[in-house]
Parts: structure tokens; C-alpha cells; sequence
């Protein structure tokens, strides 16, 4: 069994396919770029030396993704190891592929990807999820912090489709005398006039520092967003989890995946020393 080592090149939330040219083995398939691992080599040093060979790039962020056996229809038997490439150096060099495309991870089951290359993708995409969850969270806490500056109750929101942030704002409730001036309800409508659609659909995620209420949650079924994740529970008017489940109601015509508790300690602190700044000065 030959060992193969996997590069899923990301740049900017999108991943690199490409087919080699005619005359190459397995032409015409789509696929990320990699190959055998040498003697001596461990599939680390084969991916680095692979990227390097087939790109023209070096390979500074790798991580390891996944293993799997697979066989091809010539009867080749593989141990094929994955990795995330984020950061690298150079410009990438397509020479040896007929055809190249950047693509989003919610598309890839579109094209006609090697059986091995199609059997990760629900790992891949868990794994850029949970992993870029954390980071748009954190964009979310600083309007968070924005708003406890500005003497509103510290909620931030930002809205991403593929890896780009489409809105980003946070409760106006006082500045705006607006009782519906919630973080989210201003976030999906800066998105929706940033995309020019009132439906914001697949492959967009709205990320919140506090579970939205039910007015939010509503407007999120409306936008018809597909992820929901937030930072600290709400035991008083959380609908997404807690009191209600208003965004996964199968008896609406919209659901949205939720994930709840992402970083929500930095957001109950938030919350926490804002309401205890305000009872003192009361």
C-alpha cells in the first residue's frame, strides 16, 4: 500500500481543486494536489515537498486533517493522508493542471472529485466550520465591546458568507430609542443590502455573542440564514436553545443549524461587568 499525502490549499475561505493535464495518470478528475510519499519521508515532508513541486509555494501552516484507505479503479490501494495548508509563501503556479478553480467548501460536492478526495469533505467542512467559528466569534465581541463603550447592552453580531463578513454592528437600542435595535435584526439588514437580496441563504452564518430572542431568531428564519452560532446561553429569552428552538422549528419553512457556547465565557463577562457597572452607578 503506497502512502499519498493531500494538500487542501485555503486561501480567503476557499479551497484549490484542479485536473491535471492529458497524458498525466488520473487526467480529468478533479482533485487536490499532492502525491506519493517517498521512502524515508514522513507524509508531512512528502505534502511539503509535494506543494512545492506541483505549486511553486512552501508551505508554512500545516495541519493535519484526516487518514483514509482507499482503491482506485486501476487497482492502486492508498493510504491517503489530508492536510490543511493556510499559510504559505509564493504565489501558486497551476503549470501542471488543465484546469484550476478556487472554490468554497459548500460547492465542492458539485464537482467530480476523486471517491477518497469526496469521502472527507463532511470532515473538511466541520472542521473549517469549528474552526472558524472561534475567530468570527472573536469579531463578534469586539462590537460586543463597542456597544458596552457606548453604553448599550454588550451584544455584537457579524454575518459571513464563505470566509467573507457580509455586516457587522451591535445592539443600538438607546442611541436609536429603537426597543428592535438588537445586534442581529441590524446585522441582517446591513447584509441584505450589502448582497441586494432579503434572503441571505446558503453557505451564510450569522455569529452572535448572546442567543438571539425570539424576535431574532425570527428574523433569522425569515433572512433564511443557514447557521446560527452564539456565545452564552439565555436563560430568560434564549430562542435558540434554552426557553424556545425557533430556529429549527421543522414546522417553519426555513431551519437553520445552530451551534450554541462558542466563547462564551468572554461573552457572559461582557455581559456580567456591564449589568454590575450599571446596578453600581444606580
Amino acid at each position: 500500500m503506497q502512502d499519498v499525502a493531500v494538500a487542501i490549499v485555503m486561501d480567503t475561505g476557499r479551497v484549490l481543486i484542479g485536473k491535471r493535464r492529458q497524458g498525466t495518470r488520473y487526467q480529468g478528475v478533479w482533485e487536490f494536489p499532492g502525491g506519493k510519499v517517498e521512502p524515508g519521508e514522513s507524509p508531512v515532508d512528502a505534502l511539503r515537498r509535494e506543494v512545492q513541486e506541483e505549486l511553486g509555494i512552501t508551505a508554512h501552516h500545516v495541519t493535519f486533517l484526516t487518514a483514509t484507505d482507499h482503491r482506485y479503479s486501476d487497482g492502486g490501494h492508498f493510504r491517503v493522508w489530508y492536510f490543511l495548508v493556510t499559510q504559505w509563501e509564493g504565489t501558486p503556479s497551476m503549470s501542471l493542471w488543465e484546469e484550476h478553480a478556487w472554490v468554497s467548501p459548500d460547492v465542492l460536492e458539485g464537482y467530480a472529485l476523486f471517491d477518497a478526495n469526496r469521502r472527507i469533505l463532511p470532515q473538511l467542512r466541520q472542521y473549517l466550520d469549528s474552526s472558524q467559528d472561534e475567530r468570527f466569534m472573536f469579531a463578534a465581541l469586539e462590537q460586543a465591546e463597542l456597544a458596552a463603550q457606548r453604553g448599550e447592552v454588550p451584544v455584537g453580531c457579524v454575518i459571513v458568507r464563505q470566509g467573507n463578513i457580509l455586516a457587522a454592528t451591535h445592539n443600538r437600542t438607546e442611541e436609536l430609542s429603537l426597543a428592535t435595535a438588537h445586534a442581529e435584526v441590524l446585522a441582517i439588514a446591513q447584509a441584505c443590502a450589502t448582497t441586494g437580496s432579503k434572503w441571505l441563504g446558503s453557505g451564510t452564518t450569522l455569529y452572535v455573542t448572546l442567543e438571539p430572542c425570539p424576535m431574532c431568531a425570527g428574523a433569522i428564519v425569515l433572512a433564511r440564514i443557514e447557521r446560527v452560532v452564539f456565545g452564552a446561553h439565555d436563560p430568560k429569552a434564549g430562542a435558540c436553545e434554552t426557553l424556545y428552538t425557533i430556529t429549527s422549528d421543522r414546522r417553519l419553512n426555513h431551519r437553520a443549524v445552530v451551534r450554541g457556547g462558542v466563547c462564551a465565557d468572554q461573552a457572559r463577562v461582557l455581559l456580567q461587568t456591564f449589568f454590575d457597572h450599571h446596578r453600581t452607578r444606580q
